[in-house]
């Protein structure tokens, strides 16, 4: 079955690439990047793929970013569909976040894009170091 899959997605890429498909701001993927490609985005779905997490986890586990950062950003995935939130009723109230269907779904592509992000190490950080003088 994941054979199947995997072979669906590379005959869906190789057919894009033979039709010369337009790759432009308004296509799919630019539209899908936009959707996860920003700073903190990636980090916290990451995050969450570990499994449900309270927001001080989170605050934890994803260094460097600020409470008003984090809480704007799960704010962003709630609103796209990509992460849930189950508030308990407790004193002090209980909120936890996890990934739904659809933000458990990027868990393939982002194990390709860490597998060759793993692969490709010491090129990525020193193209990053060079960008960043």
């Amino acid at each position: 079955m994941e054979a199947e899959k995997k072979l669906t997605e590379i005959s869906v890429w190789e057919e894009a690439l033979e039709r010369k498909f337009h790759f432009d701001e308004n296509c799919i993927l630019q539209q899908s990047l936009d959707l996860i490609a920003d700073k903190w985005t990636l980090l916290i779905v990451m995050a969450l793929m570990q499994g449900t997490k309270r927001n001080s986890e989170l605050q934890k586990q994803v260094v460097g970013i600020s409470p008003k950062m984090l809480a704007q950003t799960l704010k962003t995935l709630l609103n796209y569909g990509m992460v849930s939130r189950k508030v308990y009723p407790e004193v002090p109230p209980k909120v936890e976040y996890s990934l739904t269907e659809l933000g458990s779904s990027l868990a393939g592509p982002l194990a390709a894009l860490f597998s060759w992000s793993l692969e490709r190490e010491q090129e990525v950080r020193s193209i990053y170091k060079n960008q960043k003088k």
